[in-house]
């Protein structure tokens, strides 16, 4: 695996966190035009060169200094690092700058890449160039699409892609209920479960936020407040798949007595700080039904399918079936990524954040 010394070969373009903790997200980064460039770790890495970013709050607590979570899940133990790296960034899409002898891939292949974690050990996608392990980074087909799109796209509609039909195996004519559905993932959580012919029920906390929920495709939007009691009575025998994106601190109080029978919990956000239940016992689960987790793990069979689902995804938002204004919230350049982090900060997003890279 790489290190912190990681021998560069050239410079780079690069928001540097100089300043973590800093009392504004601007204070925090310094643009460096002259910042190493990585090389290859193995044979079976590739270097991207980075076009657009999208952002994720687990940035968020790196870029305030905050020390990694242990490796989340169990994932990527290998790769843990105690502090955030001088990069962050956990997303990117880009073309192949450079492939290692042991990938499958070729120069100036479209690609994106997910390198997650603000505890990894290497550099991230706020710069001009970044490393991947191969098994992380998957081709994307040509097209008209602009950067900051496909940015948008990739590792958001995964999450929910796998999230709803891998994981909660959410069949046409189910109900879906989203948990957290303005975050990047949630957006495609309703647009992917509307395609597939399923009712889906959002939760916002904000009432502002639920016009924009319904026109992305929610056939019902509800108010954090009163949350149970809005339920039993829009879906008295309960909910088919409940996508949990807020955090398992509800698990208990909302997602498992609002399951109907046969229905299963897929917890795969966590917008709160708290990364596990405070106490946990299988009894807890309401017998038939089911409470699951995902992500895309290396190794995982479901990684198999990604390229040709993410290019499937990238054809329906060419032929207008899915447009960008419904999951592509606001861009900023590169220079500008504290204005980008302070923006999902204040949650004014409903849908993906991406910073562009010259």
């Amino acid at each position: 695996m790489p290190s912190w010394e990681n021998t560069p070969s050239g410079k780079m373009i690069a928001a540097v966190l100089s300043s973590p903790g800093a009392d504004r997200p601007s204070k925090c980064f310094t643009m460096d035009r002259n910042y190493p460039k990585p090389t290859l770790p193995s044979q079976n890495w590739v270097l991207v060169k980075v076009k657009a970013a999208g952002l994720n709050r687990a940035e968020l607590r790196g870029r305030n200094g905050d020390k990694p979570a242990p490796p989340e899940f169990g994932m990527f133990v290998d790769e843990f690092h105690p502090d955030p790296p001088k990069i962050l960034g956990e997303e990117f899409v880009g073309t192949i700058e450079e492939a290692g002898s042991d990938t499958k891939f070729s120069k100036g292949e479209l690609c994106t890449g997910f390198i997650y974690g603000g505890g990894k050990a290497f550099d991230g996608a706020y710069a001009e160039y970044v490393i991947c392990p191969a098994e992380r980074c998957f081709r994307l087909p040509q097209t008209s699409l602009s950067w900051e799109t496909l940015g948008a796209i990739t590792m958001s509609m995964w999450t929910a892609y796998g999230s709803l039909f891998e994981a909660g195996q959410l069949t046409k004519g189910a109900t879906l209920l989203v948990h957290g559905a303005t975050s990047s993932v949630g957006v495609w959580a309703i647009l992917l479960a509307k395609d597939r012919g399923c009712t889906v029920i959002a939760t916002t906390r904000k009432q502002e936020k639920a016009e924009k929920l319904r026109s992305v495709g929610a056939d019902h939007v509800l108010l954090e407040h009163e949350l149970n009691e809005q339920l039993k009575k829009l879906a008295p025998k309960g909910v088919d798949c409940l996508l949990e994106l807020v955090g398992p601190d509800t698990i208990q109080s909302l997602a498992l007595p609002n399951l109907a029978k046969h229905g299963s919990v897929v917890v795969t956000g966590v917008l709160t700080k708290q990364w596990a239940m405070k106490e946990f016992t299988p009894a807890l689960i309401p017998p038939t039904r089911k409470m699951t987790f995902y992500s895309l793990e290396p190794g995982q069979e479901e990684a198999e399918g990604v390229e040709k689902v993410v290019g499937e995804i990238v054809k329906k938002v060419e032929s207008g079936t899915f447009k960008p204004e419904m999951f592509l919230d606001k861009t900023f350049p590169l220079e500008n990524v504290g204005e980008a982090h302070q923006y999902m900060e204040d949650n004014k997003a409903i849908g993906k954040v991406v910073v562009t890279i010259p």
